[in-house]
């Protein structure tokens, strides 16, 4: 094999791009087909028996609108805050028919890597002026090691209730922020309407979300305002909407009544201290959840990062002031949690922590990258000489064999990660799981368990207990043999039963 044909077909950077996105594409396939086998639990019912006898009785959009939001008024007197999550909750696709559900995970899915490529190319193409393969090249790296490596898929994806409350409103958030960024490009005045018009409906939506991501959000479209204010001086208007709205809206959440009735069920932490521990945690939570392929793929990404940061007309002059901004945005993810909970919180906030954490992983070695690289060119050019700058100058994509070694070991990482634990990669736990045909019997326990909840005949349902539990289906507050249990009655009220139990395997 020639060098010429290496250079054209395996390490251009075309090719890599089209290389990466077969794989990106490939992995998504039995993380959507698994969707057919998810199926709604918990919550999910406990939410939606506001609206799912209004819509079996009437079968009215509008009557079930109606129930909907008169559920998320009760459950904001009464539980929380999150008033647009909470309406959302109540409408999940199982109350208008049980074979709907399995859109929950497929819009979720499909809508975290829109949301997520999207600000990646608002960044690095539109702002950092990256070449379309290299940007393509960074955000389906990114959105891969996101999704596989998520901390708990069922609760980040599959189950609608934790995964539309936090990974859903992750993704609208990232909409925002790139509508945001946008803005401060736009010059033509009817662009401009539009970005006044759709932030603000944004921040809306995000304000109203749960209390990480609403507050983590605030914060940064109050760096982006006091950037345009105090350092471009100029499109300040939009963001300035933005962030009052997001304020406003999370203000509404933050004084329901609601709230201080559910936090007589947590033990609180002072909010001073609350902040303090958040940076604490943030640096510990690193240590708790990065794994091997993680570092690797960041890694890969270094010194395509220099090449195309030395190229950019951005001066990259704060390297220590802006990672730190960072390190505090990332570190505002932990506060609501130790704030209420006084710990993490559970694990579909963990997965929110985890995609702040790459997030300022990844931003973080950008700009650290183009001050190196614009310090190396206008400052030191005698560190530009010799093998060091040939090694510099070619960079990931045009060096054949530092490209060789990264990828290899990448590729290696993710084995290793696979074979010491095999649901350690979603995809690969999805395919695990179709193969075996453990998502498909677990499907059809739970078509059995339909049927006795179904049955108008049964008043006192006894479902047997599943006899397998896929990792990115099964949510483990499953049912219990206690009648009395809040997740028993929420089931039975969904199906109109007088109770549920659960009938354990036999030992």
């Amino acid at each position: 094999m020639d060098n010429a044909f290496v250079s054209k077909y395996i390490f251009n950077i075309k090719w890599v791009f089209r290389y990466v996105t077969i794989i990106f594409l490939i992995s998504l396939i039995p993380l959507i087909y698994i969707s057919r086998y998810s199926h709604p639990s918990a919550d999910d019912f406990s939410y939606g028996n506001h609206t799912v006898h209004t819509w079996r009785d009437t079968g009215s959009i509008p009557q079930t609108l109606l129930a909907a939001i008169e559920g998320t008024k009760h459950v904001y007197n009464t539980w929380q805050g999150s008033f647009v999550a909470i309406f959302l909750m109540t409408l999940h696709p199982a109350v208008f028919n049980e074979s709907l559900y399995m859109m929950g995970p497929i819009v979720l899915l499909l809508g975290f890597v829109a949301a997520t490529m999207l600000l990646l190319k608002v960044v690095f193409m539109d702002l950092l002026k990256m070449d379309k393969y290299s940007c393509g090249i960074f955000a389906t790296l990114f959105t891969f090691i996101s999704m596989q490596f998520i901390f708990c898929p069922v609760e980040g994806f599959y189950w609608y209730n934790s995964a539309m409350y936090y990974t859903g409103f992750h993704s609208v958030s990232l909409i925002l922020f790139s509508l945001t960024l946008l803005s401060l490009k736009s010059e033509k005045i009817h662009a401009k309407i539009i970005y006044a018009i759709t932030v603000p409906i944004f921040s809306f939506l995000v304000g109203g979300s749960n209390f990480v991501t609403a507050l983590t959000s605030s914060t940064i479209m109050a760096l982006i305002l006091a950037y345009c204010i105090f350092i471009k001086r100029s499109k300040w208007l939009v963001p300035l909407l933005g962030t009052l709205v997001i304020c406003a809206a999370l203000i509404v959440a933050v004084v329901a009544p609601g709230n201080a009735v559910r936090q007589e069920y947590f033990q609180s932490m002072n909010p001073m201290s609350a902040i303090q521990a958040s940076f604490v945690y943030a640096f510990s939570f690193i240590r708790l959840v990065i794994r091997l392929p993680m570092v690797l793929a960041f890694i890969c990404i270094i010194p395509l990062a220099y090449r195309i940061t030395k190229k950019s007309e951005f001066t990259f002059r704060y390297p220590i002031l802006v990672t730190a901004l960072m390190y505090g945005v990332y570190a505002s993810t932990f506060t609501p949690n130790l704030y209420s909970w006084s710990s993490f919180g559970p694990a579909r906030v963990v997965n929110i922590n985890l995609f702040a954490l790459l997030f300022f992983m990844l931003f973080s070695i950008i700009y650290c990258c183009g001050s190196v690289a614009k310090y190396m060119k206008l400052k030191a050019p005698i560190l530009s000489k010799g093998k060091y700058k040939a090694i510099i100058k070619n960079g990931l994509i045009e060096n054949p064999i530092l490209n060789g070694i990264l990828v290899v070991l990448f590729i290696i990482g993710c084995v290793h990660a696979s074979l010491n634990d095999v649901d350690s990669m979603t995809s690969i736990s999805a395919t695990r799981s179709l193969v075996t045909r453990e998502a498909r019997t677990y499907h059809d326990e739970y078509l059995v368990r339909l049927g006795i909840l179904q049955n108008s005949d049964i008043r006192h349902a006894e479902l047997p207990e599943f006899t397998v539990t896929p990792r990115v289906l099964f949510h483990t507050l499953d049912i219990t043999p206690y009648a009395t249990d809040w997740q028993n009655i929420s089931l039975a009220q969904f199906y109109n039963k007088d109770s549920v139990i659960l009938i354990p395997l036999a030992p």
